[in-house]
């Protein structure tokens, strides 16, 4: 089946301005290839795939399928050749030079496979694809794409892949989708006849020429993201970066004053114009230069990674440490990235000398970063030193999921259900009958499907599949991630439903035992009394709690409120070279509000982003005539990370 449609139009083009019948080159372009025919000619003529020789004869061995060595040699090829980017120094090929022996890569290709991680088109994980007992592994289409993308990304703005429209986008990993999309806004890929990117399918070199042939082109015009082609550069030192949902807000001090950009996962951000670490590579204090037309970021890249300086911190009144767990989604050379309970992203500096342990073992904090892409879980627990904010503790513990029929859901309906083993998704069919059990407990497929809607945070449900020889799931053993099977339970979420006898969390309610214990957070104050967590829930406050069960009961309710809306009436500032300080916020049915905020604290009123430059006239108006109609989000410490009308 053809993977790419060309027209009448581009064919005949192709054939009115060859002089040259390169099809007559190669002796097995037959015409099964005849629709490739033009681009294997295009690839020949630059150089960038001449084929082999078999019995005397040129082969381009069309319908065979392309290896990861030979994706890398060619993507460095078009890239070099066309002048697109500078080749590899000989001391940047040493570098990778024990990774590569490590992972097998053969002599030819090391030149090749280090210009690609020298660039970021190829990473740690990445290598460990290549090779599979000493022999060569052939490459998937979303690999293919995302090779020759990340290679684009170079200098092409990369978005976040949601525009993809294949029947199968839902099959394309997360990491790859950006690169997918690049290629097919540029015209470089398309689906099959049935509208399907078959991204786990490998790729034969016909296909590949097509994708060559019209990335080379691409290069070739050397189109970068710099102020000739118009797009402007600021640079400036990293005074905050904030996530949210896969958006960053990136502030910066520069000559003019402070500047502010809006980044997508898909933003590149190359340490030092080489690696892309991507936005949470972003540290504070780090020097960075921003390519951007408007409010379209190119790229960014990194010119001074900095490192905290333990006598110039932003907390020196705080000498104790601390610890946060949750599960890796990042590692840097210094940096490191955790999901915690609540589902949001937190980001450290690792201190120089500290103690990494990977399963126990010593590890590097590379060592980590490979593991994230690959078939493994890691949880993460970091202990901070308040004094430098910089963690000197760093424990990752790996769990592997045993096959790819057990995951977790990444989605499930009457008739499919998708699971997720490592960085792998797959999908399988649902038999006419199906038996399922859930926590232990007789379940069904709709419950399931509720349970799994119900999800908050980073919750998640874990299951076991059992196939019938059609490979139809016959059995479903699933179980939430907070579920406990001893006596005690806990549980964690939202508050959907509230009263004093009654709380709902999730999907499922709950009686509350007259004797239950309550600790929630409400900004600079403590909710301890059941009555007065209902009031508070009635007042429209948003609220997350962990509670624990026994026989049947809730007896201990424990969280924080991280969202209100109201009317600010007073503030204060302690501290005139740091935005810090306080604010009392007027709720409706409810006493005031008082909270701390810090120089982490978004701070957003009328359209205007307040700072230690103009936080005191944000103090004059609040003090003044107030405002009105603000929303307030909270960390589980009850100080504001946002404040906003």
């Amino acid at each position: 089946m053809k993977k790419y449609a060309i027209t009448a139009l581009a064919v005949a083009l192709c054939m009115s301005t060859s002089t040259v019948g390169y099809g007559a080159v190669f002796s097995d372009i037959g015409s099964s290839l005849k629709w490739a025919e033009s681009y294997i000619n295009s690839v020949y003529e630059s150089g960038l795939m001449v084929g082999d020789f078999k019995n005397g004869k040129r082969v381009f061995r069309g319908n065979e399928n392309m290896t990861y060595s030979e994706a890398a040699q060619l993507v460095y090829s078009a890239a070099v050749k066309s002048g697109f980017a500078t080749d590899v120094t000989q001391m940047s090929i040493n570098r990778y030079s024990p990774e590569m022996a490590g992972e097998g890569i053969d002599e030819w290709a090391k030149k090749a496979v280090a210009f690609c991680m020298e660039k970021g088109i190829l990473n740690s994980y990445d290598l460990t694809k290549f090779k599979e007992n000493g022999n060569d592994v052939k490459i998937t289409r979303e690999d293919m794409a995302a090779f020759f993308g990340r290679a684009l990304a170079l200098n092409y703005s990369v978005s976040t892949g949601t525009s993809l429209a294949f029947n199968d986008t839902w099959n394309i990993s997360a990491t790859a989708k950006p690169y997918v999309e690049l290629l097919n806004k540029m015209g470089i890929v398309s689906g099959d006849n049935n509208n399907n990117f078959n991204p786990k399918a490998n790729i034969t070199r016909a296909e590949v020429s097509v994708i060559a042939s019209k990335t080379y082109d691409l290069m070739k015009k050397k189109i970068v993201t710099n102020e000739e082609s118009g797009y402007k550069q600021t640079s400036g030192v990293v005074v905050s970066v904030y996530e949210s949902n896969g958006t960053w807000v990136l502030r910066l001090t520069t000559s003019n004053g402070v500047a502010g950009f809006v980044l997508t996962s898909a933003t590149p951000v190359y340490n030092n114009a080489s690696s892309n670490v991507g936005p949470s590579g972003l540290g504070l204090g780090d020097t960075v230069t921003v390519y951007h037309a408007d409010a379209s970021i190119a790229k960014v890249v990194i010119t001074k990674d900095a490192v905290v300086n333990p006598g110039n911190v932003n907390n020196p009144q705080y000498t104790n440490s601390y610890k946060n767990k949750g599960e890796l989604i990042s590692a840097g050379e210094y940096k490191i990235g955790l999901k915690d309970k609540h589902g949001d992203r937190l980001y450290y500096t690792v201190a120089e000398n500290a103690n990494i342990t990977l399963n126990g073992k010593k590890a590097t904090l590379r060592q980590l970063s490979d593991r994230i892409e690959g078939d493994a879980l890691i949880e993460v627990t970091v202990e901070m030193d308040s004094a430098t904010q910089e963690a000197k503790v760093v424990e990752a513990v790996e769990e592997k999921y045993k096959s790819n029929t057990e995951g977790r859901i990444t989605n499930i309906n009457s008739r499919t259900i998708s699971i997720k083993a490592g960085s792998k998704t797959y999908r399988y069919d649902l038999a006419d009958s199906v038996s399922v059990k859930y926590n232990g407990s007789s379940s069904s497929v709709g419950k399931l499907r509720d349970y799994f809607d119900d999800l908050t945070g980073s919750r998640y449900i874990d299951v076991e599949l059992t196939l019938n020889d059609d490979d139809e799931v016959k059995k479903i053993e699933a179980e939430a991630s907070n579920y406990k099977e001893d006596d005690d339970k806990e549980y964690s979420g939202e508050i959907k439903e509230l009263d004093k006898d009654e709380i709902k969390v999730g999907s499922k309610k709950y009686d509350i035992s007259d004797d239950v214990r309550v600790d929630v957070t409400i900004g600079s104050d403590d909710i301890d009394e059941i009555k007065d967590l209902v009031e508070a829930f009635e007042s429209d406050m948003k609220i997350r709690v962990d509670i624990k069960v026994e026989d049947s009961e809730v007896t201990r309710i424990e969280g924080y409120v991280y969202e209100i809306e109201g009317d600010l009436e007073f503030m204060t500032v302690s501290n005139d070279n740091y935005p810090r300080g306080e604010m009392g916020l007027e709720v409706s049915g409810w006493d005031q509000v008082k909270f701390d905020f810090d120089e982490d604290t978004r701070i957003d009123i009328d359209g205007t982003e307040y700072d230690d430059v103009n936080i005191n006239s944000l103090k004059k108006l609040v003090n003044g005539d107030g405002v009105s109609n603000v929303t307030v989000k909270f960390d589980d410490d009850g100080i504001a990370t946002s404040v906003k009308d």
